[in-house]
Parts: structure tokens; C-alpha cells; sequence
């Protein structure tokens, strides 16, 4: 008999860039424990060009060497966005 694993649940995310309101989105696994220097890095990829740029939820600054998690962010929580200034 063979075990098939669950995936973990993941985390979406919504990331708007405020200067001009496009949007993308992200799944994150939740068990990955990625900072949010994650996201950082992929935003600054794919989104937004710029050198520094800041990232906010819930209208507070995020911080880059914080967990997800210390901000509330989880698979259990919906809606999650995140603004890009």
C-alpha cells in the first residue's frame, strides 16, 4: 500500500503596487516559514523595479527579517493584501 502525503496548506497572497494598482498573486506553503524578506525578493524580480520600496499590511509597515506569522499571516486567514509603496 502506498501513502500519498497531503500538500500543506498554502498561503495566498494579494500584492498591489499602489502607485498604480496592478496586482499579482502568491502562494506560499505554510510550513516553508519564509520571512518576508521572501516576498521582498520575489516582488523586486517580477513587480517592482525600484531599489527600495516598502511592504504593508493591515496599513502597518512589515519588516523584512519578520516571519509571516509574526504579522498574523497564515493559510487560515483570507484576503490577504499586501501594498506595495
Amino acid at each position: 500500500m502506498t501513502s500519498f502525503s497531503t500538500p500543506s496548506p498554502q498561503i495566498i497572497l494579494k500584492i498591489v503596487r499602489k502607485s498604480d494598482g496592478n496586482a499579482m498573486f502568491m502562494n506560499i506553503p505554510e510550513n516553508a516559514n519564509h520571512k518576508v524578506s521572501f516576498i521582498k525578493g520575489h516582488v523586486k524580480e517580477s513587480f517592482c523595479k525600484r531599489k527600495r520600496f516598502h511592504l504593508y499590511y493591515h496599513h502597518k509597515h512589515i519588516r523584512s527579517w519578520h516571519h509571516l506569522r509574526h504579522y498574523g499571516i497564515t493559510s487560515k486567514v483570507h484576503n490577504i493584501e499586501i501594498i506595495v509603496a
